[in-house]
């Protein structure tokens, strides 16, 4: 969490855009004692009857609350897994559940304290704004401009979930930006204006953030407008649910074999308590001073057991090995993950990816940016450059491999070795990036262009005669030009159209992949196609029902404005001469 302290009367500089203040968090770091960090882990523990009894929950602004949050939540987790929740944004992402259904921590007894995904990520926010409000009462959270960042892979249903959760934790209006992005927002920052000596025409910069539990993929492209350079976003990867989770698992895995050739029995409540020791191990063998070994220590079973406890060692070496090795093994640009196939029965869980080769994933993203579907190296994107962000990759080790891997695919491709981006920040890149974005806003700093790289189309049906062994006339109107903006709008106010209510019914799309149409015209908002056929390429309809009052006919007559939001989602909103709305959504990204 960050914020700018910026004096208004002071010049439009990009100097002045690095002028950004991290700010420190209260949370509990350990029973009932609060401090001030600048992360807030995205862990919620529910404390033990016992514990409630004994405030251990308690914060300065909430003296009986009854969940912990933070570093203490993290710590007291990992001894108590059945009563912590993790990766709550994954959560919100799974569209296999009810995300507003109260289901976590999976493994607690007690049903009647349990949150959902929804609730989670309300209770995380509601903690951020109680801390700012506690500690800036000058500056009321409520009066902020407010940027919250997301997976850049995150589906519309999971923004809106987002957003939903924003406004149950009475947060102001805010706008959601991608954390891929946010992190070359941040490196433009620390750049101080040199990242034009860095980077020139042609350059592709791959960005890497790979936190806990997800793993985010964006290419961001250099170009010249009017003898400037310019930055586009170009492309953004799927959602993959792959992070440093799985690596603490790998090494949970690693140390269970050990305690099992020592002879002990593991259970499933140990494995949880090994997966959390793993976490601490992984955290101190790849820091950039890491211990010949780390211990992992969990509580035994059974009377004879003196303290209770169990411990083995894992070596710097066994753990660089099995990392590398498991989850970044060098390959040719062809060994690309494959689609994922899943058994049609599956436990409640999250939906993890399947292949854990993080260098596989990499490969199957640079060869599905090109035009074409096909996976022929022909269509493989080779980064120029690289920056890495989250928590994983603090790494040196990590970082190195993954410099390595692209650097065999260079060669393989007769291209030239790939540099990394120096000066990153792996831990607060995302927040001091969402800052250095608002004040790019204000015309304080470089604003990365990510405007559509095609025009979009909504069919309608024309009012005609019915003919036998003819389909009825449609035609496509454009309501996204190329080129258009993410986080503008347009609007048709020129142009009327029916729309039916009450009843499910489709809504049909298309897009076209070049600024001009075959006639040599630049399609505006409103141009209208009675020929689109040949022209336009179909994209997946929306079937919905859209809502209807009382005293509506079949059909009311609405306007269209269009708004491509900062996430690459196309909101169209249907307006009509009474005030009301109603809103479709359709992802141009997917």
């Amino acid at each position: 969490m960050a914020y700018g302290k910026i004096n208004p009367d002071e010049s439009s500089t990009e100097e002045n855009a690095n002028d950004i203040v991290q700010f420190p968090i209260a949370q509990l770091i350990a029973a009932g004692t609060e401090e001030q960090e600048l992360q807030l882990p995205s862990f919620i523990y529910f404390p033990l009857p016992e514990e409630l009894k004994s405030k251990v929950a308690s914060l300065s602004w909430a003296p009986e609350s009854t969940l912990c949050i933070g570093r203490f939540a993290r710590d007291r987790g990992g001894e108590v897994p059945a009563h912590l929740i993790t990766s709550a944004k994954s959560w919100l992402c799974h569209s296999g559940i009810d995300r507003r259904e109260k289901l976590l921590p999976l493994a607690m007894e007690a049903t009647d304290v349990k949150l959902s995904p929804l609730n989670c990520c309300t209770e995380i926010l509601r903690h951020l704004q109680q801390a700012w409000d506690n500690k800036m009462p000058q500056a009321p959270f409520a009066e902020q401009q407010i940027f919250v960042t997301v997976p850049a892979s995150f589906d519309p249903s999971a923004r809106q979930l987002i957003l939903e959760a924003v406004e149950l934790a009475d947060y102001p209006e805010v706008i959601l930006l991608e954390e891929p992005l946010a992190a070359f927002y941040s490196w433009l920052a620390r750049s101080a204006g040199n990242w034009r000596q860095q980077l020139k025409v042609g350059d592709k910069i791959l960005v890497i953030d790979i936190g806990g539990g997800t793993s985010d993929f964006s290419l961001i492209s250099v170009a010249n407008s009017d003898g400037n350079l310019e930055l586009n976003r170009t492309a953004v990867g799927a959602h993959l649910l792959l992070g440093g989770d799985n690596i603490d698992l790998a090494l949970a895995y690693l140390a269970k074999g050990k305690f099992e050739e020592q002879g002990h029995t593991i259970d499933d409540w140990q494995m949880q308590g090994i997966v959390h020791s793993a976490r601490r191990a992984k955290e101190s063998l790849l820091s950039a001073k890491p211990p010949k070994q780390a211990d992992i220590s969990i509580m035994g079973r059974g009377s004879k057991l003196i303290g209770g406890a169990l411990k083995v060692s894992i070596t710097g070496e066994e753990a660089t090995a099995l990392i590398l090795d498991g989850f970044l093994p060098l390959g040719p640009p062809d060994s690309q993950s494959k689609a994922e196939k899943r058994l049609g029965m599956q436990q409640i869980g999250l939906p993890y990816a399947q292949d854990p080769r993080l260098s596989c994933q990499l490969a199957k993203f640079l060869s599905q940016t090109g035009e074409s579907d096909s996976n022929t190296l022909a269509e493989f994107i080779m980064p120029t450059a690289v920056l890495f962000n989250g928590g994983t990759m603090k790494a040196a080790a990590l970082r190195e491999r993954v410099i390595a891997q692209l650097n065999m695919w260079a060669e393989a491709l007769g291209q030239e070795n790939v540099k990394e981006l120096a000066d990153a920040d792996c831990d607060f890149a995302v927040s001091r990036g969402a800052v250095y974005y608002g004040l790019a806003r204000q015309g304080k700093g470089i604003r990365i262009n990510s405007g559509t790289s095609r025009s979009y189309f909504i069919g309608v049906e024309e009012a005609a005669p019915a003919v036998p062994g003819v389909a009825t006339p449609l035609r496509a109107v454009c309501v996204v030009p190329f080129g258009m903006e993410e986080g503008s709008e347009q609007s048709l106010d020129h142009q009327e159209f029916a729309l039916i209510l009450g009843e499910t019914t489709t809504f049909r799309f298309f897009s076209h992949a070049t600024p001009k149409l075959q006639d040599g015209s630049v399609p505006t908002m409103g141009t209208s196609l009675k020929q689109w056929k040949n022209e336009l390429s179909e994209l997946h309809p929306i079937e919905t029902s859209l809502d209807k009052s009382e005293g509506d006919g079949k059909s009311v007559k609405v306007r269209l404005k269009s708004k491509i939001t900062e996430l690459g989602v196309l909101e169209l909103w249907c307006e009509s001469d009474d005030g009301r709305k109603w809103k479709l959504e359709f992802d141009i990204r997917k």
